[in-house]
């Protein structure tokens, strides 16, 4: 029973981004500011960079799954974790100068809000999945429009 307990409760710090998700403002936007630290952390090597992103990817999902069963919502919104991931993923084609730490910002949040196509598909899949893919493909994105503006 405390296995399962300390268990849940550690899926669930890990899915609303050290508990952030669970202030009651803005979940979506907070997780994304945990995300520049970890960026600027993670990117002092290239391969620490892409491995950690890889990592909280698939750590997301497993506690996103475990969100979605324990809340019984399909994307709940405390959840915040595929914020800070997608994030992440906005500095795979640049560098995070400050210039596109804000850029990256702005535009995530965008894509992420209004969900244009094709990010809208991805959120169809189910469980944490659903709840990561149209963030990883928002991050993705992003990533494309930096790079054609900062190039």
């Amino acid at each position: 029973m405390v296995y399962y307990l300390t268990m849940s409760f550690l899926l669930e710090f890990i899915a609303t981004g050290l508990l952030i998700g669970k202030l009651p403002f803005a979940p979506g936007t907070l997780g994304t500011l945990l995300g520049i630290p970890i960026v600027l952390l993670l990117y002092i090597d290239t391969n620490l960079y892409l491995w950690g992103t890889a990592l909280l990817f698939f750590t997301g999902w497993l506690a996103s799954e475990h969100m979605v069963r324990l809340l019984k919502d399909e994307d709940p919104e405390e959840v915040v974790i595929d914020e800070i991931v997608g994030y992440m993923l906005a500095f795979l084609l640049v560098e995070p100068s400050l210039k596109a730490l804000i850029l990256g910002f702005v535009i995530f949040r965008i894509i992420d809000i209004f969900k244009p196509f094709p990010v809208n598909l991805f959120e169809n899949f189910p469980g944490g999945l659903g709840v990561m893919a149209d963030d990883v493909v928002a991050g993705v994105l992003t990533s494309i429009i930096l790079y054609m503006l900062l190039q």
